[in-house]
């Protein structure tokens, strides 16, 4: 049974909710994670003014303690995405670790303040998770995932309908936003009833 995420890597709630969703997958191993890029800032979005006067609140801080999560203050200007997503394209094509390459790159970004539209932090990535660094950094500098890149987009957008994330779909259901983990279990439990129903 396929859980399919769809999430932007400068999301605050995706940072949290990715390691939540994580988490509780270890107790509901029948689910099938499957990550969906969605840009919330596509080029040419002005990355320095996206986020005046949104600073993050102590109540996500305390969500991101709660999963055991560094969330430190507001970067600026936003780092862009679309490279970083190509480079879990070419994890998912090596048949690599997609979760942890994703949890790496939530970590620069929110853990350590880095911008993962720099092609130089994305290669340091891949290389400290031991895939071919050479190989990832000519995919990425030659946009070898480009196109991959823009039709996942495509799905999210228009197929998938999805306006927020993070957002969470399985067996013609959803859920998105800042979703506790009381309610998250509660999402999978119907999920897996649907499921089961249908068997």
């Amino acid at each position: 049974m396929r859980l399919h995420i769809y999430f932007d890597y400068t999301c605050p709630f995706c940072y949290v909710g990715t390691r939540r969703i994580r988490t509780l997958l270890k107790s509901f191993e029948d689910f099938e994670p499957v990550w969906h890029p969605f840009e919330l800032r596509p080029k040419p979005t002005d990355r320095a003014a996206a986020d005046a006067g949104n600073p993050w609140g102590e109540a996500l801080a305390e969500e991101a303690r709660k999963e055991g999560l560094e969330l430190n203050a507001p970067f600026s200007p936003y780092p862009y995405t679309a490279l970083a997503f190509q480079g879990m394209h070419f994890v998912a094509s090596v048949k690599g670790d997609v979760e942890t390459y994703n949890e790496r790159v939530f970590e620069a970004v929110f853990r350590d303040g880095q911008d993962v539209g720099d092609i130089g932090v994305l290669i340091e990535i891949a290389e400290g998770m031991g895939l071919d660094a050479e190989a990832f950094g000519k995919a990425l500098s030659e946009g070898l995932f480009e196109n991959r890149q823009a039709k996942a987009l495509r799905h999210a957008y228009f197929e998938a309908g999805v306006q927020e994330v993070p957002t969470y779909i399985s067996m013609k259901r959803k859920a998105s936003g800042t979703i506790s983990r009381e309610a998250m279990e509660a999402f999978l439990d119907e999920c897996r009833e649907a499921w089961e129903r249908g068997r």
